[in-house]
């Protein structure tokens, strides 16, 4: 039998599932026959793609969910057992990201940051490998990553150090569950349209200084993730696991450059914050043309 894309009879757990990557993907993947649980924090966000999803015709369930609280995420997991009839893939796509300088970064930013992208994501992988472990079931778990677990952006230390992370559990996890047969794999977005991005997409200066860095020329849409999600999801990834494959339009090829000079500089309407190359900060060309 060749194998295929169709998700029929199987269950899907989405974190983040409310809005963004995550609400595109758990319509692909209720698109494609899957049960979905979609998970988040803002419940209301995640009863309204449920609630979509329902009135195509889809089995779906809403579950508010603290992915830093192992509590909430246990609970989670027995809901969509008990409500859906199982679990066949988890997708930890809950997220969040903030722009600050490391001099004034707040010790809470960095653990909500790491909280939320990483430590979630080892709650959510350990509470549904201990289920199929127990019940002598495979699975399925992608993580969602980022260009910036390999590509440096100065302002979000904490946000590629946590993308850094998942890349490294993604690759630990999957060797060490393999034997139970759980495959682990990651994706790594580049500039997704979301509200998570918002900021970035929606301020003219930084639209057009990123759209020069992806060679594709356009940002992405929720929908390109889900569809690279569909295939880890499915037996056409059977032979795949500890990856994180890139979903950037080519982006991580060129880097990315560090905006959160350019947005300090939009926000502010003020245009003495100098324009200057890659991860220089303000006042660098001027120290540079000291130096000559």
């Amino acid at each position: 039998m060749k194998p295929n894309l169709d998700l029929t009879g199987k269950v899907a757990l989405v974190t983040g599932g409310g809005s963004g990557i995550g609400q595109g993907i758990a319509r692909m993947f209720a698109s494609l026959g899957a049960s979905v649980a979609v998970a988040d924090l803002d419940l209301s966000g995640a009863e309204s793609t449920a609630h979509a999803l329902e009135a195509e015709g889809h089995p779906a369930l809403a579950l508010e969910v603290d992915v830093q609280t192992a509590d909430s995420v246990d609970a989670m997991v027995t809901r969509t057992i008990e409500s859906l009839g199982g679990l066949d893939i988890l997708v930890n796509s809950a997220g969040v990201g903030s722009e600050s300088m490391i001099v004034d970064m707040l010790e809470e930013e960095w653990d909500w940051v790491l909280g939320v992208n990483l430590k979630g994501t080892f709650l959510c992988t350990r509470a549904a490998a201990r289920w199929w472990i127990a019940q002598k079931r495979p699975g399925k778990i992608i993580n969602l990553s980022s260009i910036n677990e390999t590509v440096p952006l100065a302002g979000e230390v904490h946000y590629c150090a946590s993308k850094g992370g998942v890349m490294m559990f993604t690759r630990a996890a999957a060797l060490e569950l393999a034997p139970y047969r759980i495959h682990v794999n990651a994706l790594a977005p580049g500039m997704i349209e979301t509200p998570l991005t918002e900021e970035v997409t929606q301020i003219p200066e930084l639209r057009r200084m990123h759209l020069k860095q992806v060679p594709f020329g356009r940002f992405g849409q929720p929908e390109d993730v889900a569809r690279a999600a569909a295939f880890l999801a499915s037996e056409w990834s059977d032979w795949v696991t500890g990856h994180t494959l890139f979903v950037d339009g080519g982006m991580h090829l060129v880097g990315e450059e560090s905006y959160v000079w350019a947005m300090e500089r939009a926000m502010r309407h003020d245009d003495s914050i100098p324009r200057v190359p890659l991860c220089w900060p303000p006042g660098a060309l001027e120290d540079k043309a000291g130096d000559s």
